[in-house]
Protein backbone atom coordinates (compact mmCIF):
# COMPACT_ATOMS: atom_id res chain seq x y z
CA UNK A 1 0.00 0.00 0.00
CA UNK A 2 1.04 3.62 -0.96
CA UNK A 3 1.62 5.72 2.01
CA UNK A 4 0.41 8.95 3.16
CA UNK A 5 3.98 10.89 2.03
CA UNK A 6 4.01 9.02 -1.30
CA UNK A 7 0.27 9.96 -2.01
CA UNK A 8 1.60 13.70 -0.89
CA UNK A 9 4.91 13.66 -3.34
CA UNK A 10 2.30 11.98 -6.05
CA UNK A 11 -0.35 14.81 -5.77
CA UNK A 12 1.44 17.53 -5.33
CA UNK A 13 2.57 18.78 -8.51
CA UNK A 14 -0.65 18.23 -10.24
CA UNK A 15 -2.98 20.09 -7.28
CA UNK A 16 -0.10 23.15 -8.10
CA UNK A 17 -1.10 22.30 -11.63
CA UNK A 18 -4.31 23.17 -11.36
CA UNK A 19 -3.87 25.56 -8.96
CA UNK A 20 -2.10 28.06 -11.49
CA UNK A 21 -4.64 26.75 -14.26
CA UNK A 22 -7.76 27.70 -11.76
CA UNK A 23 -6.09 31.17 -11.00
CA UNK A 24 -6.07 32.56 -14.26
CA UNK A 25 -9.49 30.37 -15.79
CA UNK A 26 -11.65 31.65 -12.61
CA UNK A 27 -10.71 35.53 -13.62
CA UNK A 28 -11.53 34.71 -17.76
CA UNK A 29 -14.93 32.39 -16.66
CA UNK A 30 -15.99 35.45 -14.78
CA UNK A 31 -15.87 37.90 -17.94
CA UNK A 32 -17.48 35.00 -19.97
CA UNK A 33 -20.46 34.83 -17.49
CA UNK A 34 -21.09 38.51 -18.19
CA UNK A 35 -20.74 38.74 -21.55
CA UNK A 36 -23.24 36.04 -22.08
CA UNK A 37 -20.69 33.54 -24.09
CA UNK A 38 -20.88 30.84 -21.86
CA UNK A 39 -19.13 28.08 -24.68
CA UNK A 40 -16.60 30.39 -25.88
CA UNK A 41 -14.14 28.44 -23.66
CA UNK A 42 -15.30 24.37 -25.07
CA UNK A 43 -15.25 26.66 -28.38
CA UNK A 44 -11.45 27.22 -28.29
CA UNK A 45 -10.81 24.08 -26.66
CA UNK A 46 -11.93 22.27 -29.35
CA UNK A 47 -9.99 24.91 -31.78
CA UNK A 48 -6.97 24.34 -29.70
CA UNK A 49 -7.88 20.35 -29.58
CA UNK A 50 -7.98 20.74 -33.58
CA UNK A 51 -4.49 22.11 -33.86
CA UNK A 52 -3.24 19.63 -31.32
CA UNK A 53 -4.66 17.04 -33.85
CA UNK A 54 -3.48 18.63 -36.78
CA UNK A 55 -0.03 18.88 -35.37
CA UNK A 56 0.14 15.24 -34.37
CA UNK A 57 -0.92 13.91 -37.81
CA UNK A 58 2.10 15.87 -39.29
CA UNK A 59 4.02 13.94 -36.62
CA UNK A 60 4.40 16.75 -34.37
CA UNK A 61 3.66 15.76 -30.49
CA UNK A 62 1.81 17.93 -29.22
CA UNK A 63 4.28 19.34 -26.41
CA UNK A 64 6.63 19.64 -28.84
CA UNK A 65 7.36 24.01 -29.97
CA UNK A 66 5.54 22.47 -33.33
CA UNK A 67 2.71 21.28 -31.57
CA UNK A 68 1.88 24.14 -29.46
CA UNK A 69 2.90 26.87 -32.24
CA UNK A 70 -0.29 24.69 -34.45
CA UNK A 71 -2.57 24.48 -31.36
CA UNK A 72 -1.89 28.35 -30.60
CA UNK A 73 -2.66 29.15 -34.11
CA UNK A 74 -5.74 27.75 -34.14
CA UNK A 75 -6.92 29.48 -31.26
CA UNK A 76 -5.88 32.53 -32.42
CA UNK A 77 -8.18 32.13 -35.48
CA UNK A 78 -11.00 31.45 -32.92
CA UNK A 79 -10.23 33.96 -30.92
CA UNK A 80 -10.20 36.60 -34.25
CA UNK A 81 -13.64 35.13 -35.31
CA UNK A 82 -14.47 35.25 -31.34
CA UNK A 83 -14.11 39.05 -31.35
CA UNK A 84 -15.41 39.75 -34.94
CA UNK A 85 -18.73 38.24 -33.92
CA UNK A 86 -19.49 40.65 -31.32
CA UNK A 87 -20.79 43.61 -34.16
CA UNK A 88 -23.03 40.73 -35.48
CA UNK A 89 -24.51 39.83 -31.66
CA UNK A 90 -27.62 42.02 -31.60
CA UNK A 91 -29.18 40.30 -34.82
CA UNK A 92 -28.36 36.85 -34.03
CA UNK A 93 -26.18 36.52 -30.56
CA UNK A 94 -22.72 35.52 -30.14
CA UNK A 95 -23.86 31.89 -28.49
CA UNK A 96 -25.07 31.04 -32.12
CA UNK A 97 -21.55 32.18 -33.28
CA UNK A 98 -20.37 30.09 -30.97
CA UNK A 99 -21.62 26.97 -31.01
CA UNK A 100 -20.46 26.89 -35.05
CA UNK A 101 -16.93 27.55 -34.09
CA UNK A 102 -17.22 24.69 -31.93
CA UNK A 103 -19.52 21.79 -33.96
CA UNK A 104 -17.06 23.22 -37.01
CA UNK A 105 -14.32 22.37 -35.21
CA UNK A 106 -15.55 19.39 -33.89
CA UNK A 107 -16.60 18.04 -37.28
CA UNK A 108 -12.60 19.06 -38.37
CA UNK A 109 -11.22 17.21 -35.52
CA UNK A 110 -13.14 14.25 -36.42
CA UNK A 111 -12.12 14.15 -40.20
CA UNK A 112 -8.25 14.39 -39.27
CA UNK A 113 -8.83 11.70 -36.86
CA UNK A 114 -10.22 9.40 -38.49
CA UNK A 115 -7.29 9.16 -40.59
CA UNK A 116 -5.00 8.50 -37.12
CA UNK A 117 -3.87 4.73 -36.83
CA UNK A 118 -4.11 5.71 -33.22
CA UNK A 119 -7.15 8.42 -33.64
CA UNK A 120 -9.71 7.22 -30.49
CA UNK A 121 -6.94 7.34 -28.36
CA UNK A 122 -6.01 10.94 -29.56
CA UNK A 123 -9.36 12.06 -28.77
CA UNK A 124 -9.22 10.36 -25.31
CA UNK A 125 -5.97 12.41 -24.37
CA UNK A 126 -7.52 15.84 -25.44
CA UNK A 127 -10.93 15.34 -23.57
CA UNK A 128 -9.60 13.99 -20.24
CA UNK A 129 -6.02 15.37 -20.77
CA UNK A 130 -3.26 13.71 -18.37
CA UNK A 131 -2.56 15.97 -15.58
CA UNK A 132 -1.10 13.40 -13.37
CA UNK A 133 1.90 13.06 -15.47
CA UNK A 134 2.88 16.94 -14.88
CA UNK A 135 6.24 17.55 -14.35
CA UNK A 136 7.97 20.35 -12.33
CA UNK A 137 9.41 21.82 -15.57
CA UNK A 138 6.33 22.14 -16.86
CA UNK A 139 4.64 23.81 -13.83
CA UNK A 140 7.54 26.47 -13.95
CA UNK A 141 6.45 26.85 -17.75
CA UNK A 142 3.06 27.36 -16.33
CA UNK A 143 3.73 29.71 -13.48
CA UNK A 144 5.42 32.19 -15.49
CA UNK A 145 2.91 31.57 -18.67
CA UNK A 146 0.10 32.39 -16.52
CA UNK A 147 1.96 34.82 -14.32
CA UNK A 148 2.53 36.61 -17.49
CA UNK A 149 -1.06 36.14 -18.11
CA UNK A 150 -2.47 37.62 -14.95
CA UNK A 151 -0.08 40.35 -15.12
CA UNK A 152 -1.45 41.77 -18.85
CA UNK A 153 -4.72 41.08 -17.21
CA UNK A 154 -4.66 43.04 -14.31
CA UNK A 155 -3.15 45.95 -16.54
CA UNK A 156 -5.80 45.77 -19.01
CA UNK A 157 -8.62 45.47 -16.61
CA UNK A 158 -10.26 48.62 -17.32
CA UNK A 159 -10.85 48.46 -20.83
CA UNK A 160 -11.66 44.50 -20.51
CA UNK A 161 -14.01 44.94 -17.60
CA UNK A 162 -16.05 47.59 -19.25
CA UNK A 163 -16.49 45.44 -22.29
CA UNK A 164 -17.91 43.09 -20.28
CA UNK A 165 -19.90 44.96 -18.30
CA UNK A 166 -21.70 47.24 -20.81
CA UNK A 167 -21.76 44.79 -23.91
CA UNK A 168 -20.87 47.71 -26.33
CA UNK A 169 -20.46 46.72 -30.05
CA UNK A 170 -17.27 45.64 -31.45
CA UNK A 171 -15.88 48.73 -33.30
CA UNK A 172 -12.26 50.65 -33.45
CA UNK A 173 -10.15 49.95 -29.99
CA UNK A 174 -13.35 47.95 -28.65
CA UNK A 175 -12.67 45.07 -31.12
CA UNK A 176 -8.69 45.36 -30.51
CA UNK A 177 -9.47 44.92 -26.92
CA UNK A 178 -11.76 42.42 -27.54
CA UNK A 179 -9.26 40.56 -29.79
CA UNK A 180 -6.67 40.77 -27.27
CA UNK A 181 -9.12 39.52 -24.22
CA UNK A 182 -9.84 36.62 -26.47
CA UNK A 183 -6.17 35.79 -27.37
CA UNK A 184 -5.14 35.80 -24.21
CA UNK A 185 -8.44 33.53 -23.38
CA UNK A 186 -7.24 31.06 -26.07
CA UNK A 187 -3.33 30.99 -25.20
CA UNK A 188 -4.37 30.02 -21.40
CA UNK A 189 -6.45 27.21 -23.02
CA UNK A 190 -4.26 26.09 -25.98
CA UNK A 191 -1.46 25.81 -22.54
CA UNK A 192 -3.95 24.31 -20.44
CA UNK A 193 -5.82 21.75 -22.46
CA UNK A 194 -2.30 19.49 -22.74
CA UNK A 195 -2.27 18.80 -19.75
CA UNK A 196 -5.71 18.64 -18.37
CA UNK A 197 -8.47 18.25 -21.10
CA UNK A 198 -11.39 19.97 -22.39
CA UNK A 199 -13.29 18.75 -20.24
CA UNK A 200 -11.87 19.78 -16.72
CA UNK A 201 -9.94 23.26 -18.70
CA UNK A 202 -14.34 24.08 -19.18
CA UNK A 203 -14.82 23.62 -15.52
CA UNK A 204 -11.69 25.45 -14.44
CA UNK A 205 -13.10 28.32 -15.95
CA UNK A 206 -16.74 28.35 -15.59
CA UNK A 207 -17.45 26.46 -11.96
CA UNK A 208 -15.73 28.18 -9.67
CA UNK A 209 -17.30 31.59 -11.48
CA UNK A 210 -20.11 30.29 -10.91
CA UNK A 211 -19.71 29.27 -7.28
CA UNK A 212 -18.13 33.18 -7.19
CA UNK A 213 -21.46 34.93 -8.84
CA UNK A 214 -23.82 32.83 -6.11
CA UNK A 215 -22.14 34.50 -3.44
CA UNK A 216 -21.05 38.01 -4.82
CA UNK A 217 -21.59 40.85 -7.25
CA UNK A 218 -18.03 42.04 -7.33
CA UNK A 219 -15.27 41.05 -9.44
CA UNK A 220 -13.27 40.76 -6.23
CA UNK A 221 -14.66 38.87 -3.86
CA UNK A 222 -16.37 36.30 -6.55
CA UNK A 223 -12.30 35.44 -7.57
CA UNK A 224 -11.85 35.27 -4.20
CA UNK A 225 -14.15 32.50 -3.47
CA UNK A 226 -13.73 30.87 -7.08
CA UNK A 227 -10.06 30.29 -6.48
CA UNK A 228 -10.72 29.15 -2.63
CA UNK A 229 -13.58 27.10 -4.19
CA UNK A 230 -11.28 25.67 -7.11
CA UNK A 231 -8.73 24.59 -4.67
CA UNK A 232 -10.60 22.51 -2.40
CA UNK A 233 -12.66 20.89 -5.48
CA UNK A 234 -9.32 20.12 -6.98
CA UNK A 235 -7.72 18.66 -3.62
CA UNK A 236 -10.78 16.28 -3.71
CA UNK A 237 -11.10 14.81 -7.07
CA UNK A 238 -7.49 14.06 -6.87
CA UNK A 239 -7.40 12.54 -3.29
CA UNK A 240 -10.67 10.82 -4.98
CA UNK A 241 -9.23 10.01 -8.18
CA UNK A 242 -6.35 8.16 -6.25
CA UNK A 243 -7.91 6.32 -3.35
CA UNK A 244 -11.08 4.86 -5.72
CA UNK A 245 -8.38 4.48 -9.00
CA UNK A 246 -10.35 6.27 -10.78
CA UNK A 247 -9.74 8.37 -14.28
CA UNK A 248 -8.08 11.52 -12.99
CA UNK A 249 -9.34 13.91 -14.94
CA UNK A 250 -13.48 12.47 -14.98
CA UNK A 251 -12.99 12.11 -11.30
CA UNK A 252 -12.03 16.05 -10.94
CA UNK A 253 -14.80 16.93 -13.37
CA UNK A 254 -17.43 15.09 -10.85
CA UNK A 255 -15.67 17.09 -7.57
CA UNK A 256 -16.43 20.56 -9.58
CA UNK A 257 -20.16 19.71 -10.38
CA UNK A 258 -20.12 17.98 -6.41
CA UNK A 259 -18.94 21.16 -5.34
CA UNK A 260 -21.16 23.23 -7.42
CA UNK A 261 -24.05 21.55 -6.27
CA UNK A 262 -23.05 21.99 -2.91
CA UNK A 263 -22.81 25.83 -3.46
CA UNK A 264 -26.26 25.64 -5.28
CA UNK A 265 -27.59 23.80 -1.56
CA UNK A 266 -26.35 26.47 0.64
CA UNK A 267 -27.43 29.47 -1.32
CA UNK A 268 -30.92 28.30 -1.68
CA UNK A 269 -31.61 26.60 2.07
CA UNK A 270 -29.15 28.77 4.11
CA UNK A 271 -28.49 32.18 2.89
CA UNK A 272 -31.19 35.40 2.58
CA UNK A 273 -33.29 35.92 5.75
CA UNK A 274 -35.19 34.08 7.97
CA UNK A 275 -38.79 33.96 6.21
CA UNK A 276 -36.60 33.20 2.75
CA UNK A 277 -35.01 30.55 4.07
CA UNK A 278 -37.90 28.87 5.71
CA UNK A 279 -39.38 28.89 2.62
CA UNK A 280 -37.03 27.79 0.24
CA UNK A 281 -36.47 24.62 3.03
CA UNK A 282 -40.05 23.72 2.56
CA UNK A 283 -40.03 24.33 -1.10
CA UNK A 284 -37.20 21.95 -1.20
CA UNK A 285 -38.54 19.54 1.67
CA UNK A 286 -41.43 18.92 -0.91
CA UNK A 287 -39.51 18.30 -3.97
CA UNK A 288 -37.63 15.42 -1.96
CA UNK A 289 -40.68 14.18 -0.85
CA UNK A 290 -42.29 14.26 -4.22
CA UNK A 291 -39.13 12.61 -5.99
CA UNK A 292 -39.00 9.80 -3.38
CA UNK A 293 -42.66 9.13 -3.54
CA UNK A 294 -42.72 9.17 -7.41
CA UNK A 295 -39.47 6.96 -7.48
CA UNK A 296 -41.04 4.23 -5.33
CA UNK A 297 -44.49 4.45 -6.79
CA UNK A 298 -42.35 3.96 -10.45
CA UNK A 299 -40.40 1.49 -9.10
CA UNK A 300 -43.47 -0.64 -7.20
CA UNK A 301 -45.56 -0.31 -10.97
CA UNK A 302 -42.17 -1.80 -12.49
CA UNK A 303 -41.83 -4.67 -10.49
CA UNK A 304 -45.41 -5.59 -11.45
CA UNK A 305 -45.09 -5.29 -15.07
CA UNK A 306 -41.39 -6.60 -15.34
CA UNK A 307 -40.46 -8.64 -12.39
CA UNK A 308 -37.49 -10.42 -14.28
CA UNK A 309 -35.76 -7.14 -14.96
CA UNK A 310 -33.60 -4.59 -13.87
CA UNK A 311 -34.85 -3.02 -10.20
CA UNK A 312 -31.96 -0.33 -9.40
CA UNK A 313 -34.15 1.04 -6.61
CA UNK A 314 -34.78 -2.12 -5.29
CA UNK A 315 -32.13 -3.06 -5.30
CA UNK A 316 -30.71 -0.32 -2.97
CA UNK A 317 -33.21 -1.00 -0.61
CA UNK A 318 -32.18 -4.39 -0.58
CA UNK A 319 -28.74 -3.43 -0.02
CA UNK A 320 -29.57 -0.78 2.52
CA UNK A 321 -32.67 -3.14 4.72
CA UNK A 322 -30.25 -6.12 4.13
CA UNK A 323 -33.13 -8.60 3.60
CA UNK A 324 -32.53 -9.41 0.47
CA UNK A 325 -34.88 -12.08 -2.07
CA UNK A 326 -34.19 -14.72 0.74
CA UNK A 327 -38.19 -14.91 1.85
CA UNK A 328 -39.43 -15.74 -1.58
CA UNK A 329 -36.80 -18.51 -2.55
CA UNK A 330 -36.88 -21.96 -1.58
CA UNK A 331 -34.72 -23.79 0.91
CA UNK A 332 -32.22 -24.89 -1.83
CA UNK A 333 -31.98 -21.66 -3.40
CA UNK A 334 -31.67 -19.81 -0.50
CA UNK A 335 -28.53 -22.15 0.10
CA UNK A 336 -27.70 -21.40 -3.16
CA UNK A 337 -27.74 -17.78 -2.90
CA UNK A 338 -25.81 -17.20 0.43
CA UNK A 339 -22.77 -19.45 -1.49
CA UNK A 340 -22.91 -16.78 -4.06
CA UNK A 341 -22.47 -14.07 -2.49
CA UNK A 342 -19.73 -15.53 -0.17
CA UNK A 343 -17.58 -16.52 -3.02
CA UNK A 344 -18.33 -13.43 -5.16
CA UNK A 345 -16.72 -11.87 -1.48
CA UNK A 346 -14.28 -14.34 -1.78
CA UNK A 347 -13.32 -13.73 -5.35
CA UNK A 348 -13.45 -9.94 -4.68
CA UNK A 349 -10.90 -10.05 -1.76
CA UNK A 350 -8.31 -11.92 -3.97
CA UNK A 351 -8.63 -9.75 -6.63
CA UNK A 352 -7.84 -6.63 -4.31
CA UNK A 353 -5.05 -8.31 -2.32
CA UNK A 354 -3.69 -9.06 -5.98
CA UNK A 355 -4.19 -5.02 -6.97
CA UNK A 356 -2.16 -3.96 -4.05
CA UNK A 357 0.63 -6.14 -5.17
CA UNK A 358 1.11 -5.42 -7.87
CA UNK A 359 0.66 -1.02 -6.89
CA UNK A 360 3.32 -2.44 -3.49
CA UNK A 361 5.83 -3.00 -6.44
CA UNK A 362 5.28 0.21 -8.81
CA UNK A 363 5.68 2.31 -5.81
CA UNK A 364 8.19 0.70 -3.03
CA UNK A 365 10.09 -2.62 -2.75
CA UNK A 366 11.49 -4.67 -5.30
CA UNK A 367 9.92 -4.45 -8.97
CA UNK A 368 8.04 -7.62 -10.43
CA UNK A 369 9.32 -9.19 -13.88
CA UNK A 370 7.27 -9.93 -16.32
CA UNK A 371 6.56 -13.26 -15.75
CA UNK A 372 5.06 -12.66 -12.60
CA UNK A 373 2.88 -9.40 -14.28
CA UNK A 374 1.81 -11.83 -16.63
CA UNK A 375 0.90 -14.42 -13.66
CA UNK A 376 -0.95 -11.60 -11.76
CA UNK A 377 -2.67 -10.63 -15.17
CA UNK A 378 -4.11 -14.18 -15.75
CA UNK A 379 -4.83 -14.74 -11.97
CA UNK A 380 -7.17 -11.18 -11.54
CA UNK A 381 -8.64 -12.39 -15.28
CA UNK A 382 -9.92 -15.87 -13.87
CA UNK A 383 -10.79 -14.28 -10.39
CA UNK A 384 -12.40 -11.76 -11.99
CA UNK A 385 -14.45 -14.09 -14.20
CA UNK A 386 -15.69 -16.28 -11.63
CA UNK A 387 -16.80 -13.20 -9.68
CA UNK A 388 -19.29 -12.61 -12.81
CA UNK A 389 -20.21 -16.12 -12.66
CA UNK A 390 -21.12 -15.67 -8.97
CA UNK A 391 -23.05 -12.56 -9.62
CA UNK A 392 -25.07 -13.90 -12.68
CA UNK A 393 -26.14 -17.05 -10.08
CA UNK A 394 -27.26 -14.17 -7.69
CA UNK A 395 -29.38 -12.22 -10.40
CA UNK A 396 -31.30 -15.61 -11.49
CA UNK A 397 -32.35 -16.27 -8.03
CA UNK A 398 -33.34 -12.94 -7.46
CA UNK A 399 -35.19 -12.14 -10.62
CA UNK A 400 -36.79 -15.86 -10.08
CA UNK A 401 -37.75 -14.42 -6.33
CA UNK A 402 -38.76 -11.02 -7.90
CA UNK A 403 -40.98 -12.83 -10.25
CA UNK A 404 -42.64 -14.85 -6.99
CA UNK A 405 -42.92 -10.94 -5.22
CA UNK A 406 -44.17 -8.59 -7.74
CA UNK A 407 -47.88 -8.90 -6.29
CA UNK A 408 -47.16 -9.16 -3.00
CA UNK A 409 -44.39 -6.44 -2.64
CA UNK A 410 -45.73 -4.19 -5.85
CA UNK A 411 -49.29 -3.57 -4.95
CA UNK A 412 -48.87 -2.77 -1.31
CA UNK A 413 -45.98 -0.41 -1.47
CA UNK A 414 -47.60 1.30 -4.43
CA UNK A 415 -50.49 1.69 -2.03
CA UNK A 416 -48.43 2.88 0.72
CA UNK A 417 -46.77 5.39 -1.47
CA UNK A 418 -49.98 6.77 -2.68
CA UNK A 419 -51.39 7.17 0.73
CA UNK A 420 -48.24 8.84 1.81
CA UNK A 421 -49.01 11.51 -0.68
CA UNK A 422 -52.08 12.12 0.14
CA UNK A 423 -51.04 12.30 4.07
CA UNK A 424 -48.67 14.99 3.10
CA UNK A 425 -50.68 17.11 1.00
CA UNK A 426 -53.23 16.96 3.86
CA UNK A 427 -50.15 18.43 6.48
CA UNK A 428 -50.42 22.09 6.50
CA UNK A 429 -46.47 22.70 6.63
CA UNK A 430 -45.71 21.03 3.55
CA UNK A 431 -49.42 21.54 1.86
CA UNK A 432 -48.76 22.54 -2.25
CA UNK A 433 -49.86 26.13 -2.19
CA UNK A 434 -52.44 25.39 -4.70
CA UNK A 435 -54.02 23.18 -2.52
CA UNK A 436 -53.58 25.37 0.47
CA UNK A 437 -55.37 28.24 -1.68
CA UNK A 438 -58.03 26.48 -2.89
CA UNK A 439 -58.84 25.12 0.63
CA UNK A 440 -59.04 28.28 2.59
CA UNK A 441 -61.19 30.39 -0.16
CA UNK A 442 -63.51 27.27 0.06
CA UNK A 443 -63.68 27.52 4.27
Amino acid sequence: MIGTGEMVVLLALPFAACVVFIGVHAYLGIHVLRRQIIFADLALAQLSALGATVAFALGHPPTSLAGFAYTFGFTALGAVLLAMSRSLARRVGQEAFIGILYVVATALTVIVVDRLPQGAEHVKAMLVGSILTVEAADLEKFAVLYGALGGFLWLARRPIVALSETGAPAGGRAMVWDFLFYLSFGLAVTSSVAAAGVLLVFCFLIIPAVIGSLFAGRIAPQLAIGWVVGAVASALGLLGAFELDLPTGAALVVAFALALVFAGLVKYLAWGDAAERRAHRRRAARAVAGCAAALLLASSLWLMAAPEADQPLLDALEAVTGIGPMPFLSDGERTAFVDAVRDEQRYRAEVERLNRLEQASRYQGPALGADEVRRLASYMQSFNEMQRGERFVQATLRARARLRARWYVGVPLAILVLAAGALLLGVPGILLPRARTRLYSSG
